[in-house]
């Protein structure tokens, strides 16, 4: 790939690498996490989390250029302990995930008050909001916090990272999830987000074809840098749909489970992540790096 200089006035080089991949890790999960540990039998309570939380952000920011941390349980434990490493951009999730221990997703909130001058203290370069988008939901609520979200982090001066995150209830079949993500995409593309996370298509489960030709759709659509998430898709599979994702047009991946996740099943968790999940890391990094859209040539032009 050859690699030009991003413009002087860009901002998204605070949670990229150098060549204008993104190569970030997300670590803001939280009842998800809490099941994730119970079922292993590391505990479940809050502060077995934010041990993970601050492990985690210690063992694998070095190879990481963004970090993405809850305020629950993750913020002021991971800033305290000094646990992101030089140079890996911090992200704040300023969501409400509405759910239920042991359950699934049943929406979110954006958490406007959470949207302050205080996330300067503590490093913070983009703000991050998850909005569910289910086909049949009346637009307008999402719309509403989605357009709350990016006026806040305008005001800030913060980075504006929106994750759409889809919802088909009552389908299971494949191409009905696809099309709803590139209609996700395509309905969040006017809000102008300066970083748009998404699903990997097929979920890592088409052919490297398939999932390219899908992200060209979801680049399509969205006209702006985009990256991909790891929920849903395999472990296994995550550095292949990544591969074929950045082949498609994304600027690389903000994951979490799919880097850390093994970790969790293992006897010794801290271990596993200094060992394979750092190198799980380091081997998803070298693909954005070789295969990525590098963000200043997805961006729009200015003006």
């Amino acid at each position: 790939m050859t690699v030009e200089q991003p413009p002087e006035s860009s901002t998204l080089a605070a949670i990229a690498r150098p060549d204008g991949a993104f190569a970030m890790l997300a670590i803001d999960q939280r009842e998800s996490l809490r099941t994730l540990l119970l079922a292993a039998g590391h505990g479940g309570t809050d502060l077995d989390m934010t041990a993970f939380k601050v492990a985690v952000a210690r063992t694998l920011s070095p190879a990481a250029s963004g970090m993405l941390v809850d305020r629950d349980y993750g913020l002021d434990a991971i800033v305290g302990a000094g646990a992101v490493a030089p140079g890996c951009g911090l992200i704040v999730a300023v969501d409400r995930l509405i759910q239920q221990p042991g359950g699934s997703l049943e929406g979110s909130e954006l958490d406007r008050p959470a949207m302050n001058e205080t996330l300067h203290g503590y490093g913070a370069r983009a703000l991050k909001f998850l909005v569910v988008w289910r086909p049949d939901d009346e637009p307008g609520p999402r719309q509403e916090m989605v357009a709350d979200f990016i006026a806040g982090c305008e005001r800030l001066g913060l980075l504006s990272v929106l994750e759409g995150l889809v919802q088909v209830p009552g389908s299971t079949d494949q191409d009905t999830f696809d099309d709803a993500i590139v209609g996700a995409a395509a309905e969040f593309a006017r809000f102008r987000p300066d970083l748009y996370k998404t699903h990997v298509p097929t979920l890592g489960a088409g052919t490297s074809t398939e999932i390219e030709r899908k992200s060209r759709m979801v680049s399509a659509a969205i006209g702006r840098p985009w990256v991909v998430l790891s929920a849903g898709v395999p472990p296994d599979l995550f550095a292949g749909a990544v591969q074929a994702s950045c082949r498609g047009g994304a600027s690389g991946f903000l994951a979490g489970r799919g880097v850390w996740g093994p970790s969790i099943r293992t006897a010794d968790p801290d271990t596993d992540l200094a060992q394979a999940a750092l190198a799980r890391l380091v081997g998803l990094t070298a693909i954005a790096a070789r295969e990525a859209r590098p963000w200043w040539d997805a961006a729009p032009p200015v003006g």
